[in-house]
């Protein structure tokens, strides 16, 4: 009786744990997809001296479930609207949407590793 009773309590503080550890695993997730979409951006920008490659960061809200990668402010923001969609003397440069579109579907996969990682353990 004592041990069903011992294993019927390690299960509820389990099951207590179950949100932080989701919560986890997503925030977990979203860090992963956002640096591979980083990474993958700074591979397809056009890089003469190096300045807007080095603008571009991903960025997590884990608390909201976002996570996202934008031009730095500064300078270099600007210029990067202007080489993604190009001007009447310039032709386009696209390289955050097709980055986007490369990763549009990896963070399913990203949530998969992380939920292993962290919920795998039980």
């Amino acid at each position: 009786m004592a041990s069903s009773m011992r294993g019927l309590r390690t299960a509820l503080a389990r099951l207590r744990l179950l949100p932080v550890r989701v919560n986890e695993a997503r925030a977990d997730a979203l860090r992963d997809w956002a640096q591979d979409l980083e990474k993958t951006a700074k591979e397809l920008a056009p890089v003469r001296k190096g300045t807007l490659r080095d603008s571009i960061e991903a960025k997590v809200n884990a608390s909201s479930g976002k996570a996202w990668v934008q031009i730095a402010p500064g300078k270099a923001r600007k210029y990067a609207y202007y080489v993604e969609k190009g001007t009447s003397k310039m032709a386009d440069q696209p390289f955050l949407g097709p980055a986007a579109q490369i990763h549009r579907r990896t963070g399913e996969r990203a949530m998969q590793r992380a939920a292993r990682r962290r919920l795998g353990r039980w």
